[in-house]
């Protein structure tokens, strides 16, 4: 300990804050997290620096971004990120970048930038503590002015009865956004965001990352006399309820403004839902409804019930979206290695003794050899492990397989979809493989505990999620890991597309594909029935009271005990109560198993995706009228591998949403 305490301090005196004026490269950090405040978790943080080359000539160099932890020898305590930079004589740049920060003792954990050149010499660096954990929730305000964010601020804090005041400034931390994040992940940190600005400040990049972070699941709040652009004022219409009530439409095909299909569909005060996320549209700072929405926040035992339950997810007895389907489609459509079973292993054993004892025992004995057996049995045990080797090998890849699902999620009124990728490469030896993916997917740390368990039970004695201890970000994201043989491992990522239109159903009942792309399977389901598409093609308009249906309660209901389980609803959907579970019998539990037991020999189905779900419609489209699923061979993530030629498998699916009517 007395040793390390000097170190420490050495290398501290020499991570300034601001890079040297020496240096060749400046580096300094503008902010983490939204304005400096954030929660450490499975969340993207928000790193923003400025780098700045103070010579006078063009040098290449690359910057190195980590967490490191004082108290284990300066080591990375996250996945470390490299960027490769070219700069021209005094050139400086402002990086923005996703780091995930790992909770820890704050006091022992720094965030550190790093400048290498050519020679990789250190060129620049700085470092700065990583600061006290937020807790509670994190609200971001975007205003026209400090003003007005001090008096929401104030508004917010002082609604609702002192033991409510007294909650809220416990639970909530409020920020001014000066500079709203153009990155939809840079919200992450946020629950709630609260725009009281002219949307005409803000980039058509801006705008996204907040339509982005509303369907990531985030709560946005528009002060409607603050945005200024247009969009009819009143209190929003009532959608009418109906059988199979996809809204329609063509709206999307003139020129809009900010979340208008939703602003027109949302009255003062009430939340919608919007992808996993909540949209709030309130009049005025200074209004009612501004009061009553933001009272239940700190909700105490004196506040009304009524009041507990406007607020997104209080007192609603609602489960969150599924996010298995990739998962799903992974083991469906991905490569798979196909081990013996206990069963051919057993007659291989049984095999192997049946011959030794019939040559050895019999043979043997009956010629007057049985000396030969020292020679026998093992030629038998060597013959033998060579058949079972060849056998068992047979379908082991030859060559290395890269395999790409994505699951894009939006709905019937926008084409701006979030999308949750998963990445398998397969190895047909012992080596090291350089995966390539776009840039604009951002890494996802793997989930420990149950899912490695989930992995393994999938494929046995295979890998799982990749370790991943950092990567290169330009253009594309870069990174190498190390396969054994006969092995694969699996890389995560999060993103959002915007498709040429979307799914939509016009007044005469007709089902538009305006996304761009064409399916290869589709199907719409609803509380009652399930249709059944086949192919989509782009551009395709087809009749849903001409496709054949089935009953949604009998092809869903399934529960078997078997890992992976089938995937739930991609959506918010009520929890069913105790008397609607079913008591299976051992016939129905026997035959739902041996369904399951049979999917390997059987070609993909979009049905599949439905088994999982609860057979009561009406608590499966509690907030949703029906859902489209669509499985595409287009719009994948164009993954690669650096110097190889794999065997690829990739494939999308495109869930849409149908909330409401026209």
């Amino acid at each position: 300990m007395r040793r390390r305490a000097p170190l420490l301090f050495l290398f501290l005196f020499g991570l300034a804050p601001v890079s040297r004026s020496a240096d060749a490269v400046s580096i300094k950090i503008r902010q983490v997290g939204l304005e400096n405040i954030y929660n450490p978790g499975n969340s993207p943080t928000l790193v923003s620096f400025d780098v700045r080359n103070n010579t006078m000539q063009t040098i290449p160099i690359s910057i190195l971004l980590d967490e490191l932890s004082l108290e284990n020898y300066a080591r990375s305590v996250t996945t470390s990120i490299q960027l490769p930079l070219l700069l021209s004589p005094g050139e400086e740049r402002t990086l923005r970048v996703p780091l995930q920060i790992i909770p820890g003792d704050n006091r022992r954990l720094v965030i550190y930038l790093e400048a290498r050149d050519a020679h990789n010499l250190i060129a620049g660096r700085t470092a700065r503590l990583v600061g006290s954990k937020t807790d509670g929730q994190i609200i971001g305000l975007i205003c026209t002015a400090p003003e007005l964010c001090r008096n929401i601020q104030q508004s917010i804090l002082l609604s609702g009865s002192p033991e409510e005041q007294t909650q809220k400034s416990k639970i909530l931390r409020m920020v001014q956004l000066s500079a709203p994040p153009s990155e939809g992940w840079a919200y992450a940190v946020a629950s709630t965001v609260i725009l009281a600005a002219p949307i005409a400040r803000l980039s058509e990049a801006q705008r996204e990352a907040l339509e982005i972070f509303l369907r990531d699941g985030g709560t946005l709040v528009l002060i409607e006399d603050q945005i200024a652009d247009g969009v009819s004022s009143n209190s929003g219409a009532n959608p009418a309820s109906g059988r199979l009530s996809f809204s329609d439409s063509n709206v999307l095909n003139r020129n809009l403004y900010f979340l208008e299909p939703y602003r027109t569909r949302s009255p003062f005060g009430k939340s919608l839902p919007v992808g996993s996320g909540h949209l709030v549209r309130l009049p005025s700072v200074t209004g009612k409804e501004f009061l009553l929405y933001f009272r239940p926040m700190g909700f105490s035992m004196s506040t009304p019930e009524g009041i507990r339950k406007q607020f997104p997810g209080s007192a609603q007895e609602l489960q969150a979206a599924d996010e298995n389907q990739s998962t799903w489609l992974m083991r469906r459509l991905g490569t798979s290695f196909q081990f013996p079973s206990f069963l051919e292993i057993l007659l291989w054993m049984i095999g192997y003794l049946l011959v030794v004892g019939v040559v050895n025992f019999v043979a043997l004995r009956r010629i007057g050899r049985p000396e030969w057996g020292w020679l026998s049995i093992p030629a038998i045990a060597i013959f033998t492990s060579v058949l079972l080797y060849g056998t068992s090998a047979r379908h082991r890849p030859r060559n290395f397989n890269l395999d790409d699902m994505v699951v894009y999620r939006m709905d019937n009124l926008s084409p701006l979809a979030t999308a949750d990728a998963r990445v398998r490469i397969s190895s047909p030896r012992r080596s090291t493989v350089e995966p390539i993916v776009p840039g604009d997917w951002v890494y996802s740390l793997p989930r420990r505990g149950f899912e490695g368990m989930f992995e393994g039970s999938v494929n046995p004695g295979s890998g799982s999620a990749a370790n991943v201890s950092g990567y290169v970000l330009t253009r594309s994201w870069e990174t190498s890991l190390s396969l054994r043989k006969w092995s694969f491992t699996e890389l995560n990522f999060r993103g959002s597309r915007r498709f040429a239109g979307t799914i939509s159903r016009d007044t005469a009942g007709r089902l538009h594909n305006d996304t761009g792309i064409s399916f290869r399977q589709a199907i719409v389901a609803d509380h009652a029935d399930v249709y059944l598409l086949d192919s989509l093609p782009a551009g395709a308009v087809v009749d849903l009271a001409q496709v054949p249906r089935r009953s949604f309660s009998k092809e869903t209901g399934r529960s078997v005990n078997r890992l992976p389980a089938y995937p739930g609803p991609p959506f918010r959907f009520h929890k069913p109560g105790d008397e609607r579970f079913r008591n299976f019998s051992e016939a129905e539990i026997k035959q739902m198993e041996e369904e399951w037991d049979k999917l390997a020999a059987k070609p993909f189905s979009l049905i599949e995706l439905l088994r999982g779900w609860s057979p009561n419609g009406d608590d499966v489209f509690a907030e949703t009228r029906a859902v489209f699923l669509g499985l595409s061979d287009q719009a994948t993530l164009g993954s690669s591998l650096r110097d190889e030629s794999p065997d690829r498998k990739s494939a999308s699916l495109m869930v849409v949403t149908f909330g409401t009517r026209p």
